[in-house]
């Protein structure tokens, strides 16, 4: 919750909130009873909800009306003050919250900041996949981008190699799963690139994986290699924004912080076109096997086609719609070894058949 602590003393110190705008990224705060209460009892009430389903995204990123420069508002609380609270802000604060008038108050309207997107992924229990992860998460965590700039995965994170700690996880390699030095942050960037689309960020660069992954849709998944492929996004918005990037014992979060959207305004992300391709069985057949045994060498994996775009709407009003990619996912084939074909059982004439098929060869 550091970051959320970040945005609320910010927020409260320069007392430049903005116009108050309903949003659905963050939770009301609960009824207080009066007393006094601490700054991390206070930071629970901002506890952002269960991220939305496919159906119900989150809200693209729009301006909202500001006294002051958005610019310069919302630098400062996403998190540029870094100093102590001084008495009179104490004295703010506890007077704030000592105020049982306030026991109904819901902070969403206090605070002008807003979960623009979100996307969780489960983690798997591979240890240097884990390890991987963790040091990208750290280093995008708390991330600002300004409006205008272009966020860069490979720029942040940097090169991954043992000596920065990266260990050898699994990565796709021409469609086909291998240990490599930093093998496991793709989940990162997909991540990130997931949670960008739901905020309405415009995409700079993305490139999806050679092979099939479980843990994004099909079509929504984003490959990066440290030279080769990256991942980018530009903020689209007029004001910065805030990456938030949760590392838990189950999964990854990635949420995307910055000014409410108008109300009725939200990003769809959906796919318009999807064929599933059914893998083949390939037999190949082997001599060490003994008669009717059968082995599995490679299990079959099923592909896909699909077109994937992202709607943006006001209300029941399509603003714009946009194609993000069109892929094809060939089907991985079932291969399976199969012993060869032997002679057929002998007959009890077996002898006279080959002593026949001999001399009708001499005679010739």
């Amino acid at each position: 919750m550091t970051h959320v602590r970040k945005l609320i003393d910010a927020a409260l110190m320069t007392s430049a909130v903005l116009a108050a705008t309903q949003f659905a990224s963050f939770g009301a705060a609960p009824a207080m009873t009066g007393a006094l209460i601490s700054n991390n009892k206070m930071m629970g009430l901002l506890s952002p909800l269960t991220p939305p389903t496919a159906d119900a995204l989150p809200a693209a990123a729009m301006p909202a009306p500001a006294a002051a420069s958005p610019e310069d508002v919302l630098h400062q609380t996403l998190g540029t003050y870094q100093g102590p609270l001084d008495p009179t802000f104490q004295t703010l604060e506890m007077a704030q919250l000592f105020d049982p008038s306030l026991q109904f108050i819901d902070w969403r309207e206090v605070f002008n900041i807003a979960q623009l997107g979100s996307f969780d992924i489960p983690l798997r229990s591979d240890p240097a996949e884990r390890e991987n992860i963790l040091l990208s998460a750290q280093a995008i965590d708390n991330r600002t981008v300004a409006p205008g700039q272009v966020f860069s995965f490979n720029d942040v994170v940097g090169e991954r190699t043992e000596e920065r700690g990266f260990q050898d996880g699994w990565m796709f390699e021409q469609g086909k799963l291998v240990r490599g030095t930093g093998g496991g942050i793709c989940l990162v960037a997909t991540g990130i690139y997931n949670a960008a689309l739901l905020a309405g960020l415009g995409v700079v660069e993305r490139h999806p994986h050679s092979g099939y992954v479980r843990y994004a849709p099909a079509g929504c998944d984003a490959s990066v290699v440290y030279g080769l492929k990256d991942l980018q996004f530009r903020n689209t918005t007029s004001s910065p924004i805030l990456l938030h990037v949760d590392y838990q014992t189950d999964k990854l979060g990635v949420q995307i912080f910055g000014t409410p959207p108008p109300i009725g305004y939200k990003v769809v992300v959906k796919p318009t076109h999807y064929e599933a391709l059914a893998p083949s069985v390939v037999e190949k057949p082997d001599e060490t096997l003994p008669a009717g045994a059968q082995v599995v060498e490679q299990t079959p994996r099923p592909g896909f086609d699909v077109t994937v775009e992202r709607f943006f709407l006001q209300g029941n009003r399509l603003v714009r719609r946009e194609l993000l990619s069109t892929e094809r996912m060939e089907p991985r084939p079932k291969i399976v070894r199969v012993a060869s074909s032997t002679l057929p059982a002998p007959t009890d004439n077996w002898l006279d058949a080959i002593l026949n098929e001999a001399s009708q060869d001499d005679s010739q």
